[in-house]
């Protein structure tokens, strides 16, 4: 996995709604995979989107950076393209 120092699904409207609904996460939890449920875009009204506490690695080339899930830590949201559209936004 890629280095997850940094939470760029949390930074989306998405990644808000779903960490606010997954309640309390540690310091190293991050978002790392979200999609809309559906196999076409006029089905695309949920949308899926998991995370999990993150580790350093202890070597290799990764050595030091968020790369290494933590078993057990895995947690699921489901965000509506409501609650998406009625999020505020930056301009």
């Amino acid at each position: 996995m890629t280095d997850m120092t940094r939470d760029l699904f949390a930074e989306q409207p998405y990644g808000k709604i779903a960490l606010a609904k997954m309640g309390a996460v540690p310091e190293n939890f991050r978002l790392y995979q979200a999609g809309w449920l559906g196999n076409k875009p006029e089905e695309w009204t949920v949308m899926k989107v998991i995370g999990a506490e993150f580790r350093a690695a202890k070597s290799g080339p990764n050595k030091g950076k968020l790369t290494i899930p933590v078993e057990g830590t895995t947690r699921t949201a489901f965000v509506t393209a409501e609650e998406i559209e009625a999020a505020p936004r930056k301009h």
